[in-house]
Parts: structure tokens; C-alpha cells; sequence
């Protein structure tokens, strides 16, 4: 019987050392980056298995390594080793996050480790992880916070389910004013969504508009709007905002959304700011993947972004 990609195991070379396996957080610990858990799938408007992708995303970061050479956007070209360049470490998983007590439960642990680090990152899940991530992210600071999200979708439906996050955040106290939403696709919304953003006051970068500028003018854009109550900003990436091709593991990606090195890029960019404190990646269902992985592989991709970013951010507050 022949074996799948994801089933062949990795090579052992130590001049090419992985990432992933990292240490299990201490309590507390101080670190740059903790990753953490949130896995729900039981509201999921789509049948998903969306809980078992965290698990799946930590198996997937072995195939990479933590070596990175970027310009950080500044044309200063720099060398880093992510391992030596962060202190990482792993919260574990966050316990029934789909209920009302394992949501409130995760929202205090994320809440505290925001309190313990420079970033969290949060592998979901569905998108209804994305209410105790930011929950947990703003803390105290809910009216001065922000919301950025890549999705295809509004997430503002009624009720509680992954498609309303963005709704039920408002509803606790968020300003909707400092919520933008990028990559917001036709077909995939209804004009009373889209009548409920506008009124809100909610910014909508379409689909469209990452053809016609600049990805990092839209991160600026979306920093400058998130971040203009002083207080944290939490991302959402909700990789259905990916084409189909590149993410068939997400049940609502459709045919003509963003490219992975887009969803890639806009991670480190929009990481590189001080006042993104939380990073969330959802509505990835590893048991509907491809054969090669490449949904999961993504994902890792994205956390491994959202490290590097954070690596770039520190190194320039420590030069400056």
C-alpha cells in the first residue's frame, strides 16, 4: 500500500533543524509567543471536524524549519533563526471551548496569556474561537480595542454559530468602528450582512481592492483604523478567505480568493506591529484536507509568519 505525503516520515538532518515541538508553557512563565489551542467545531454552520486541527497544525510545523530571511519591509535585508530569535512556548488546548463555560474559561486563558507574552497565537477551530480570542486578547481594554479580520465572510449572522463572532463582539462591548474586515468576497454574503457592516460603521476592504493596491498599504490602512482606540488589536485569519485550491480544507473557500503567499505576507506584516497582540487561525478542518496536507501546511505557515513578524517587531524596538 503507498503512503501519502503526510504519512512518509520526515528526515533527520541536524544541520536542518524543525520548528514546532515547543516547550509546554510553565505557570508563569514569561515568553515572546504562546501558542495555545481553541479547538470548537460544534456550532459550525457547516459539519466540520475543526477540533482536530490544532493538533494536526503542531504535527505539520516539524516539516519546517525556523530560518527566515526577510526585509521587514524596510529593504534592510535580516537573518533570523526564529527558535533563537523568540522564547516559544505551548499552552496546550483550551477544554470544550463550544460551551458557554469552556468559552468563558478560555477567554480567562487567553486573557492570561496575553498578560504573559508579546503575541498569542490561537489555532482553531472554527471561527467561533475568534470570540474568547478576542475576548481574552482586549482584557480589561474591550472599548479601546480593535478587530482585523481576513475572511471572505462578515460573521455577522444571528444566533451563535462561526459565522457570528463579529457580531457577538460588538454585542460585548466592541466599537464596530474599529473593526475592518479584508477580503470580503461576492458570493459569499447576503445584502442584509453587508447592510448590517455598513451601518455599524464596520471598514470593508473587498476581494477586490487586494488586486488594485498594494497589500502592505492595506495592512497599514487596517492597523491605522483597528488600533486607533490605543488599545490592543486581535487578527482573525480565517483561511476560507484563501482560493480553494490552496485551502480545499476550509468548507466555505471559494474559487477566486486570495492567494496562500498573500495570506503569508499579510501574517508578517500585520505581526510586526506592537499593538497586534493576538492572532487567531480558523476554519481549517484537517480531516477534509488534501492528500498533500496543504491546508495544515498553510496554517503552520501562518503561525510560523506571525513568529517571524513578531521577531521583526522586536528586533526593531530593540535597535530604535
Amino acid at each position: 500500500m503507498s503512503t501519502t505525503p503526510e504519512q512518509r516520515p520526515l528526515a533527520t538532518d541536524p544541520l536542518w533543524p524543525r520548528t514546532g515541538g515547543w516547550k509546554r508553557l510553565a505557570d508563569g512563565e514569561r515568553v515572546d509567543l504562546a501558542l495555545v489551542g481553541i479547538p470548537t467545531s460544534q456550532t459550525s454552520l457547516s459539519p466540520t471536524q475543526a477540533h482536530l486541527t490544532p493538533a494536526a497544525v503542531r504535527q505539520a510545523l516539524r516539516r519546517y524549519s525556523s530560518h527566515m530571511v526577510s526585509s521587514g519591509g524596510r529593504g534592510d535585508e535580516a537573518e533570523l533563526v526564529l527558535d533563537d530569535a523568540l522564547t516559544i512556548a505551548d499552552a496546550g488546548d483550551a477544554h470544550d471551548p463550544d460551551s458557554e463555560h469552556g468559552e468563558a474559561a478560555a477567554t480567562e486563558l487567553v486573557r492570561d496569556l496575553a498578560s504573559r507574552s508579546e503575541l498569542v497565537v490561537m489555532l482553531g477551530g472554527d471561527n467561533a474561537l475568534t470570540v474568547p480570542a478576542a475576548l481574552g486578547v482586549a482584557g480589561a481594554d474591550l472599548k479601546t480595542a480593535g478587530l482585523i479580520t481576513l475572511d471572505a465572510h462578515h460573521d455577522l449572522r444571528d444566533g451563535r454559530s462561526n459565522g457570528s463572532p463579529v457580531r457577538r463582539l460588538i454585542e460585548a462591548g466592541l466599537n464596530p468602528r474599529r473593526i475592518v474586515q479584508i477580503g470580503i468576497a461576492d458570493f459569499a454574503n447576503s445584502r442584509a450582512y453587508r447592510k448590517r457592516a455598513k451601518e455599524l460603521g464596520i471598514t470593508v476592504i473587498h476581494r477586490d481592492e487586494l488586486h488594485e493596491r498594494p497589500l502592505r498599504e492595506i495592512v497599514a490602512e487596517a492597523v491605522r483604523i483597528a488600533g486607533a482606540g490605543g488599545g490592543p488589536i486581535h487578527v482573525d485569519l480565517d483561511v476560507d478567505v484563501c482560493d480553494r485550491s490552496v485551502a480545499p480544507a476550509c468548507p466555505a473557500s471559494i474559487p477566486g480568493g486570495i492567494q496562500a503567499h498573500e495570506l503569508r505576507l499579510a501574517t508578517r506584516l500585520l505581526a510586526t506591529h506592537p499593538q497586534v497582540k493576538g492572532i487567531d487561525i480558523a476554519e481549517v478542518d484537517a480531516s477534509a484536507d488534501a492528500p498533500d496536507g496543504r491546508t495544515v501546511r498553510l496554517a503552520a505557515l501562518c503561525v510560523l509568519e506571525a513568529a517571524a513578524g513578531l521577531a521583526i517587531r522586536l528586533n526593531r524596538g530593540a535597535s530604535q
